[in-house]
């Protein structure tokens, strides 16, 4: 019988209320719960470790097992997911005693198992090590097995359920998917198991189809159907394949989907008797099944650095344990496959066959030959993921390569590349290209092709659309993406010296990446760029570390047209720069005025400007020249402490991003009427009356869909409010609005609840004071992301009406936050709690299910 599932699910269901009201019940009621749940956990390791001759041997007393905990399940109406019955007091009486009646009984199985050990232990100790044998096919990722394992056989879910397994090429799909299928437990659950693998086949335009997808489960299912059904029509086979499964507990793993349209394939293509049975998808594309009712996903993780070790240990030495001397070393060589299993299976098989004395070299050297061969081995397998995007963001793609490895890559920042390379299309011919570069990222993420590394908080709990802030590539993506952009010189990346071939290397090619800024201070190498590269040079591209003292740019290229500088730290604004006429985008590092003759770069779209971080100007702003406004291309504008200058009348009409400004520069905003994208960031000073009455300026931007204004220094009084002038209005056409530090009290929030447009929110370092904050009805009638974070709120809530599509709640560092209510908000889906009062905390806890929360994160720092 499979007892495994249903002290799973026992333990599931006791470890939920544990978690969720544990404040609640008196210390009797927890100390018995907590006993209770300690002991179905080790329960339930225990029958997970027996082999299927132990369990044999065993089935009386485990049949037993399974009819005690299916009548404290069943027959007692679920005792223990009564609040009230646990509560109480008689109750807890009944409950304690019949939970040490389930222990002893438990107990006298483990006791009985151990006694035939004693009695047979030749063939127990053969048993045991056969099962070790076995348990060897996946190494890693028990957290994940026992997640879909738990959803596969949850006893008190009867409704179909669909599986899909997602995450990049050799994480580990299938192997997850097999070892399941392949489990004790379930091969004893599932009346009726189908493998099928589906393959890169099985894509629109190919030749394999779902009626022969059907063919191959009919066949395993029901052999006679299957005979009688060949040559007639795909819907009789369907229909075949329907009457087949009805009413049967099944299990059907499709492996390796590539279809999107699978989703219209699973629900008409499988009987919804909702008995239990499932379908599982492994696949490398998230999207594939996101429209199916019933769908759950698990985002494969990559293995962390004990699993790597223990997969190339087990791989390299077969049935024998890894000599000492060689440890140390060869945790090194796992650490660098950077946890993907294929990556770390392709050099085991390599490490096997050299010689000892060469491990050190492997784990030491940055580009060692065995780890080159070994990539080359996995693009192979990577390559379909690469073939299945569309033409138009493939460039997109294999552009991540010029970043140097485990870069964390910026969002902004990388889109705004993507832009000034001309890689971005209008797809979408009524949005910008800005918002058509964001849905390729996010399509790229939902290719398993990017890792996201930070979510902005439209996204930070979301389990499906990746909002991404940054980002990077897999360490073999890194490498196939190196290896294409060369065969198509797309780019090259310079990042050591060889003086040998650095001429024919760069040669003919138009974008340069260098990731050892260090290397232009090398004689051969600059001279090299300069002269073999002048005249073929589009990009320049400075992603080496950060170097503190200036080193020389190669800026005799003159045909460059995009010159990333950066991590280059310059003393003054470099004069060199100003012969690149053709330049288009220009970030560099830099605590000096722009000249007045910056606006010789009159095809300049992007003018990035950051400030050496070291130095920090005592009162003195930064100004830009007049002449910025002759510079009638700039789209993006990011100048960190600089004040446009209010003179003369000219505007600039395809500026759409201004960044990191300074509060003077509002009062100019009306000659850039079509911003999208402002920030400004404030000092105080003693001698400004009224800091924040650049946002009298603001109002008139009617395009304006982003806004942030920090005070970089404010300062309040206590239970005193700062601003001298009331909240101003804002354009109605801002959907993300980000403030800190204002110190507004909470009734001039009003004009914020009322703006149509807003969806995301974010409230940081008393933007807002006071102990209240009580939202009016029908308040923030659009906004769906709200970020509360170093706020001094002592009671948050909401009328009728209010936050009628918020669906994400993070609140951060609200030490003194005792109330807030969860109800009245309708879509609410994801919270996220982080070191906050404990009363917060519990309340959110305890009301998350109520309110239908599907994710929640609940975590403070001073708690283990």
């Amino acid at each position: 019988m499979a007892v495994y599932l249903l002290v799973a699910g026992l333990h599931r269901r006791i470890s939920e209320i544990i978690k969720r009201v544990d404040v609640l019940l008196p210390p009797p009621s927890l100390k018995i719960l907590e006993f209770f749940e300690k002991e179905l956990k080790s329960f339930r390791n225990f029958v997970e470790r027996l082999d299927s001759k132990s369990r044999e041997r065993m089935s009386a007393s485990l049949q037993g097992i399974f009819y005690t905990i299916k009548a404290y399940i069943y027959e007692d109406g679920l005792i223990f997911a009564n609040m009230n019955s646990i509560v109480d007091g008689e109750r807890y009486e009944d409950v304690s005693r019949g939970i040490h009646s389930l222990v002893e009984q438990l107990k006298k199985v483990e006791k009985e198992y151990y006694t035939l050990q004693e009695d047979d232990q030749k063939e127990v100790v053969s048993s045991s090590s056969s099962r070790a044998v076995s348990k060897t096919k996946m190494v890693g990722l028990c957290d994940l097995r026992r997640l879909l394992k738990d959803d596969l056989i949850h006893p008190w879910r009867g409704d179909s359920i669909f599986n899909s397994i997602f995450g990049m090429a050799g994480i580990g799909k299938t192997t997850l998917a097999r070892e399941i299928f392949e489990d004790f437990d379930i091969i004893e659950w599932f009346e009726c198991r189908v493998w099928v693998t589906a393959g890169f086949e099985w894509r629109p335009g190919r030749e394999r189809t779902s009626e022969e997808i059907t063919e191959d489960i009919l066949a395993q299912v029901d052999p006679e159907a299957h005979k009688m059904v060949m040559g007639r029509s795909e819907e009789e086979k369907g229909e075949a394949l329907k009457e087949s499964l009805k009413g049967k507990l099944y299990l059907i793993v499709l492996d390796d989907v590539w279809n999107q349209s699978v989703g219209e394939y699973l629900e008409s293509s499988f009987p919804d008797d909702r008995n239990g049975s499932h379908v599982v998808l492994t696949t490398r594309l998230k999207y594939v099944g996101r429209n199916v009712s019933g769908m759950s996903f698990i985002d494969m993780r990559l293995l962390n650095k004990e699993e790597s070790w223990d997969l190339l240990r087990l791989k390299v030495f077969v049935g024998v344990s890894c000599p000492p001397r060689l440890v140390d070393t060869g945790k090194k060589i796992a650490e660098k496959c950077d946890g993907l299993p294929l990556t770390i299976v392709t050099i085991a098989d390599l490490l096997s066959k050299v010689p000892e004395s060469l491990w050190i070299e492997v784990a030491t050297k940055r580009k060692h030959k065995l780890f080159v061969e070994a990539y080359d081995q996995i693009s192979q397998v990577l390559n379909p993921s690469y073939e299945i995007l569309r033409d138009d963001i493939k460039n997109n793609f294999l552009y991540m390569g010029v970043f140097p490895l485990k870069y964390e890559i910026p969002k902004s920042r990388l889109i705004n590349l993507w832009i000034a390379e001309e890689f971005v299309e209008h797809t979408f011919v009524d949005y910008t290209l800005e918002f058509n570069a964001a849905i390729g990222l996010m399509h790229l993420a939902l290719c398993s092709l990017i890792m996201v590394y930070q979510k902005n908080i439209s996204g930070f709990l979301n389990s499906f659309y990746p909002f991404i802030k940054t980002c990077g590539i897999h360490s073999t993506w890194w490498h196939f993406c190196q290896t294409k952009a060369r065969e198509t010189n797309l780019f090259h990346v310079l990042d050591c010296y060889n003086e040998n071939d650095i001429e024919e290397a760069i040669e003919g090619h138009t974008r340069l990446s260098i990731h050892n800024n260090v290397l232009f201070a090398l004689k051969h190498v600059y001279n090299s760029i300069e002269e073999i590269c002048a005249s073929t040079a589009r990009s320049l591209l400075c992603f080496g570390p950060y170097c503190q003292y200036m080193v020389p740019v190669c800026f005799g290229l003159k045909f460059l047209r995009r010159l990333d500088a950066l991590n280059i730290r310059f003393y003054d604004f470099p004069l060199e720069v100003l012969k690149l006429v053709k330049l288009r985008y220009l970030a560099l590092t830099c605590n000096r005025n722009l000249p007045s003759s910056i606006s010789n770069l009159r095809k300049l779209q992007y003018l990035i400007v950051h400030p050496h971080l070291s130095i920090k100007p005592c009162r003195a702003l930064f100004n830009l020249p007049m002449e910025i406004w002759d510079m009638k291309r700039l789209k993006h504008l990011q100048v960190t402490g600089y004040d446009l200058p209010n003179l003369g009348e000219t505007s600039l009409q395809e500026l759409i991003t201004l960044s990191d400004v300074t509060a003077g520069s509002c009062t100019v905003l009306n000659r850039v009427p079509n911003l999208t994208k402002l920030g400004i960031k404030i000092e105080l000073a003693p001698d400004v009356a009224d800091p924040l009455c650049c946002f009298d300026h603001i109002y008139h931007l009617t395009k304006l869909e982003s806004l942030k204004c920090v005070i970089v220094n404010p300062e309040f009084k206590l239970g005193v409010v700062s601003p001298v002038s009331s909240f101003p209005c804002l354009p109605f056409s801002l959907n993300k609005l980000s403030l800190s530090g204002m110190g507004y009290p909470w009734e001039e929030m009003s004009k914020i609840a009322s703006l149509p447009n807003l969806e995301v929110l974010k409230l940081r370092f008393n933007a807002f004071r006071g102990p209240e904050w009580e939202v009016e009805d029908n308040g923030f009638p659009n906004l769906q992301a709200l970020l509360i974070e170093d706020i001094d709120l002592v009671k948050l809530k909401w009328a009728h009406g209010s936050f009628k599509s918020l669906t994400a709640l993070r609140i951060k560092h609200c030490y003194k936050l005792k109330e807030l209510h969860l109800g009245n908000l309708p879509k609410i889906t994801e919270v996220e709690i982080v070191d906050c009062n404990p009363l917060t905390e519990w309340y959110v806890k305890n009301n998350a299910l109520k309110y239908n929360v599907e994710h929640l994160l609940v975590r403070s720092s001073w708690k283990l």
